[in-house]
């Protein structure tokens, strides 16, 4: 497991980027849509993707650099991960072109998801001594 800050900061921003447009290439070879009209070009992919990393970024500069704070943020992207993947899968399945309303939804649902988990796990994983 990566042990200092920067290197979560890091993993952290690039795991969620990977995981953005890496389910919209897949999705689109599977299934041939994208959740975004415009596809990979579309830059609210990569404002999505910045969005979502946030609340990762700040755990990782807030929280101390311990075993903990290293558990909280790999459960909090896998839980996030899983999440993000099925409401993609199904929003891309539903072959609606999305709104400009839908989009706004979008940018603000799963980051504020993402914050959600980020923020039980913290609260979770500080009562608990994890070795």
């Amino acid at each position: 497991m990566v042990k200092t800050k920067v290197g979560m900061v890091v993993g952290s921003i690039i795991g969620v980027f990977i995981l953005v447009y890496g389910t919209a290439f897949l999705f689109h070879l599977l299934f041939g849509g994208y959740m975004l009209e415009g596809g990979l070009a579309n830059l609210n992919y990569g404002v999505l993707a910045l969005l979502c990393a946030v609340p990762f970024v700040l755990k990782a500069l807030i929280g101390r650099s311990n075993r903990s704070t290293g558990y909280a943020i790999l459960m909090s992207a896998a839980l996030f991960s899983v999440l993000f993947v099925l409401v993609h899968l199904v929003v891309v399945l539903s072959a609606e072109g999305m709104q400009d309303d839908a989009v706004t939804r979008i940018l603000a649902v799963f980051p504020l998801s993402a914050l959600l988990l980020v923020v039980t796990l913290h609260f979770t994983t500080r009562k608990e001594n994890i070795s």
